[in-house]
């Protein structure tokens, strides 16, 4: 092992070092985390640690393991990051690991502390862009070194920032990657964090309008029992399948206003009228971007987290902290001048919503993107409006789909948990079956290897035990055009499920 040690920390990186290598050879399987999940034992395997800087200002962390030479499955996998990242995933590296993968992930050049970052263009381009890219290059090129050939495929996962991260690859290096996975996808990140500031300010503004996660439930249940029939959920589903087909602002219907009487404060429902709106610039009305969802209300950095002013403001609003400084007030942000400014320092560094996606496919690529109907920060009609716009520009739906494929999970949160699916293989859960129909990852395996597009995936959904989550049952989702229809029976079986083409799609 030593002597492999030593040949890794000769492989030479333009800008940068190894700065570690470790063999690790007896792992345990990680503890459940706070969702209750495990992940696969990944087996023993080389972890490398790089320090890239490309600029001046750059401090690029890379962690690329590698799995014993009998174990390596001949491929490699980029992983993703979450937020304004800060430190290494481990979860998602041991995801790849134990599937065989020579696997990278990197920090994005950021620290844990978001504020580092203020004022620091080219952390920003790191965080943006660079910093995929060259963990995608240096860890291709290490896992050649290292084996004595070139990885057969390259595939990327990742959701949120990882899903932008995904997106980059493909507008910006489309022949880093065969296969992209983006979930839930942070890909129009300064106009996402507008949607971000607004929501926290509806709730700040008004007097007593924060909201304690109990009365959050109270609120989204009324929702789901108002809305559940016209969204397409069962009886028995807690969360709206497809919360698009509402098209009132909620606070106008009369069951609701009468229950939200009852329920919630004056500044509460004052802030739920703003919060269903959405955005919008105040000159011209024009609307900023996708609203947030009914239906959401109760899942993670929703209402409740909301409503944690100085948590929410220095973990979420990073991007205009790191333009405008911390101690800009951000409930005076102006959704005309300031969002301006931000678009345009930040948007060609930040955002990745170039529906030209010629090259990426001219390349070979696949990109399968999966968002969820209980999402409730970055919501699926966003991404669903992008999947438009590639398909206006590639001329058709057919044409479109033989290298871009979107699919919607109901009752799926924010790229892991939610009220009804809670994982599709992104962290490499031990209860998910790894195979194409359960596993985004072994779906998109089938699509670049065999040919073999997804049409449908079954989301899985866990059942709480005292060693953990264990699989209960799953829930299909359907790829564009179609949506889930359920035909009665028992709601835990997939097969009492049919696929539908559904006219009221967003917008």
């Amino acid at each position: 092992m030593n002597m492999e040690i030593d040949r890794i920390k000769k492989f030479p990186i333009e800008d940068g070092k190894i700065t570690a290598v470790e063999w690790i050879k007896d792992v345990k399987v990680p503890e459940p985390n706070l969702l209750g999940i495990c992940v696969v034992n990944p087996g023993g395997y080389y972890r490398v640690t790089m320090k890239l800087t490309p600029a001046p200002q750059s401090d690029i962390t890379v962690v690329v393991c590698l799995p014993e030479p009998e174990i390596w499955n001949g491929k490699f996998l980029g992983t993703g990051n979450g937020g304004y990242a800060g430190k290494i995933s481990e979860m998602n590296l041991m995801n790849g690991v134990s599937r065989g993968y020579a696997t990278a992930n990197t920090n994005l050049g950021t620290s844990p502390e978001p504020d580092d970052c203020i004022g620091r263009e080219e952390v920003w381009k790191d965080f943006g862009y660079r910093a995929t890219h060259l963990m995608t290059a240096a860890g291709k090129k290490l896992t050649a070194y290292f084996y004595g050939r070139k990885p057969q495929y390259a595939y990327f996962i990742g959701g949120s920032t990882g899903g932008q991260q995904g997106f980059s690859e493909a507008q910006r290096y489309p022949e880093d990657y065969d296969g992209i996975i983006s979930l839930s996808p942070a890909f129009d990140r300064v106009r996402l964090h507008s949607f971000f500031v607004w929501n926290w300010q509806q709730i700040h503004k008004e007097k007593d309008a924060r909201f304690t996660a109990k009365q959050a439930q109270e609120w989204k249940s009324a929702i789901v029992e108002t809305y559940g029939k016209q969204c397409g959920s069962n009886e028995n589903d807690l969360f709206l399948c497809y919360p698009d087909r509402i098209r009132e602002n909620p606070m106008d219907n009369p069951f609701l206003l009468q229950t939200a009487a009852d329920l919630l404060t004056e500044g509460q429902i004052k802030a739920l009228r703003g919060i269903y709106e959405g955005p919008k610039d105040p000159l011209t009305g024009e609307r900023i971007i996708a609203p947030f969802l009914p239906g959401t209300e109760a899942e993670s950095l929703s209402l409740a987290d909301l409503s944690d002013k100085e948590v929410f403001d220095h973990e979420l609003l990073f991007p205009f902290r790191w333009l405008f400084g911390k101690e800009f007030d951000l409930m005076e942000f102006d959704f005309q001048k300031d969002l301006q400014v931000a678009i345009d320092r930040l948007s060609p560094i930040l955002d990745a919503d170039n529906p030209d996606l010629s090259a990426f496919k001219a390349c070979g690529g696949k990109l399968l993107v999966i968002g969820g109907s209980s999402d409730a920060i970055i919501p699926y009609t966003g991404f669903l409006d992008y999947y438009e716009k590639v398909i206006e520009r590639q001329g058709s739906l057919a044409e479109t789909k033989k290298f871009f494929r979107f699919l919607l999970m109901p009752g799926f949160g924010h790229t892991v948990g939610g009220s009804g699916v809670q994982e599709v293989g992104l962290i490499g859960c031990s209860e998910v079956p790894r195979d194409p129909e359960h596993d985004v990852l072994c779906a998109m395996e089938q699509w670049v290897e065999h040919q073999t597009a997804p049409e449908c995936l079954l989301g899985t959904h866990f059942k709480r035990t005292d060693t953990g989550l264990k699989f209960d049952h799953a829930r299909p989702g359907y790829v564009y055009p179609y949506v889930t229809e359920f035909m009665g029976g028992d709601p835990k079986k997939p097969q009492n499920y049919r696929p539908v083409e559904d006219e009221c799609l967003w917008p």
